[in-house]
């Protein structure tokens, strides 16, 4: 099999099939001299300030050398072991925070890590300890070099993979997850990554090995239900865009009933059936949406589903109550929304979710929207980095004389920033969709209504002309089956917890010969 090459090896392999004589004639150019780096003496004397400082225990002096170094230009050459020996004395001093920062920038002005040895591990613990290993992403998605063991250079090519998927870098994102070894932690982790970006690649049947594997290697490692579940998800998903629908619900309904995916998993579950012209099963998966149990979530999607399954029934009286009920609850949701949504920023909408997670006050929002980030790990994630964050601008306050406070809290403060600014930027850009969304549901709910008003219409029309309603068409009618192990209750309009997840529904279809087909469309 001819492999192919890269684009830039191909004019080095012409340079090297050209003639011999050719190559003869050819004036070699002289060799470039190698640019002289600096002197030992040359270091000793940049680093005098910060050894005498070390040397005698004033390591907060010490810092104040290493930060005046790093403001001086014409040391360039040395900044990258200046970063690295800061961030070993904000450990000393206990500033976790600004010292992962200080190593992050010790690995951009050194990415080989030639002077600055033990950083990148240095780096990942202090990035575990404060809750942010994403800082760590942009260093590693332009360099995975240095000297480290496997183990390392496999978190490193799982960071830079995740940072070359957000940039839309998929292929290269593909290539570094290769990196990652069987017997690393975040193996797991890794395939699922994989599986995410070939389905992104609109390559669902091929996300399906690692998904799989994903989920083995998981099962080895006794990962966490969350991680698991989330897997499962993935899996229902792919088989789903590969138009393997009844692999699909296999795949969703393994997610755990205690899972904060649950519910999510029953709705994409529902829509399942519905691609399989499951109408009952897809009606009964979301009998579970409109329970009190979740009657204040956001799934108006869903109860449109709901809708369109009874109005293919024919099931017109019951589809235009749903279609009326679905106006009650989400208009003025949506009217609120778009209220709020007028002016704000992304750092407002990252501090109502903070506020509502911690003390239930939706704010101007309909809680409805902000219920999902109560589970979110990646919101849960961003707090717990930016409190990290407040904690050490505040210990740093208590040491302001010392010049190299002031750089360090910039350092922090800015990457709290950051934070606050992804994440809200995330809110903002998922609350502006579901407010055009749900808008574009409520015109549709309508015209929805306008339909079956329509169909009933030709089924009035029918009758008029045979001087009877059309009998529906005829259906097999059998009596209830229990299967062993279970028990049967017929449906009396309660609802129980316990049950959720496990109604059934036997809905003839109403429509007469001739109607169905103009009702689905056939």
């Amino acid at each position: 099999m001819i492999r192919h090459l890269p684009l830039l090896a191909l004019p080095l392999l012409l340079l090297a099939s050209a003639p011999a004589d050719a190559a003869r004639d050819a004036k070699e150019p002289p060799p470039a001299e190698a640019e002289a780096g600096p002197t030992p003496e040359e270091r000793q004397a940049a680093f005098a300030a910060y050894e005498a400082n070390f040397q005698s225990g004033q390591k907060a002096r010490a810092a104040d050398a290493l930060v005046g170094l790093l403001a001086d230009p014409v040391q360039a050459a040395f900044h990258a072991e200046a970063y690295a020996k800061l961030g070993n004395l904000l450990v000393d001093l206990d500033l976790p925070y600004g010292a992962l920062l200080a190593y992050a920038r010790a690995l951009y002005a050194d990415p080989d890590c030639l002077v600055t040895e033990g950083v990148i591990e240095k780096a990942f613990t202090l990035a575990d300890q404060v809750g942010d290993t994403a800082v760590l992403e942009p260093v590693f998605g332009k360099n995975v070099g240095g000297r480290v063991d496997r183990p390392t250079r496999a978190r490193m090519g799982y960071l830079a993979a995740r940072e070359n998927y957000r940039q839309g870098n998929l292929t290269l994102a593909l290539s570094l997850l290769k990196l990652v070894i069987p017997e690393s932690p975040v193996y797991p982790d890794a395939l699922m990554l994989e599986g995410v970006i070939l389905n992104r690649q609109d390559r669902p049947q091929d996300a399906l090995k690692p998904l799989l594997a994903a989920g083995q290697a998981a099962q080895k490692a006794q990962r966490d239900s969350r991680f698991l579940n989330t897997i499962w998800m993935n899996l229902g998903r792919s088989y789903y865009a590969a138009d393997n629908f009844p692999r699909a619900i296999e795949q969703y309904a393994r997610v755990t009933r205690d899972s904060e995916f649950w519910l999510q998993a029953q709705f994409e579950r529902a829509w399942a059936h519905f691609r399989l012209e499951d109408m009952n099963g897809a009606i009964a998966l979301l009998h579970n949406h409109v329970s009190p149990f979740f009657e204040s979530w956001y799934f108006p999607e869903g109860e449109l589903l709901r809708v369109y399954a009874l109005f293919l029934l024919c099931k017109f009286p019951e589809a235009s109550e749903a279609i009326d009920t679905f106006k009650e609850t989400y208009a003025p949701a949506w009217q609120t929304m778009r209220d709020a949504m007028a002016g704000m920023s992304s750092d407002k909408a990252y501090e109502f979710v903070k506020e509502y997670l911690a003390t239930g006050n939706a704010g101007p929002l309909p809680e409805m929207v902000l219920r999902s980030y109560r589970n979110e790990a990646r919101f849960a994630a961003a707090v717990n980095a930016a409190s990290h964050a407040d904690d050490e601008m505040e210990r740093l306050r208590n040491v302001a004389a010392n010049p190299f406070a002031a750089q360090v809290s910039r350092w922090v403060a800015g990457r709290r920033q950051d934070i606050v600014q992804v994440e809200g930027e995330r809110i903002l850009s998922t609350l502006q969709r579901r407010t055009e969304e749900l808008g574009g549901m409520l015109t549709s709910a309508e015209m929805s209504k306008l339909d079956m008003l329509q169909m009933e219409t030709r089924l009035y029309e029918m009758a008029s002309q045979t001087g009877k309603v059309p009998d529906a068409d005829r259906q097999v009618r059998r009596g209830e089956r229990v299967r062993k192990g279970f028990v049967w209750w017929p449906w009396e309009g309660e609802y129980w917890q316990d049950e959720l997840g496990y109604y059934r529904v036997n809905a003839l279809a109403e429509c007469p010969a001739g109607l169905r087909a103009a009702a689905t469309g056939e």
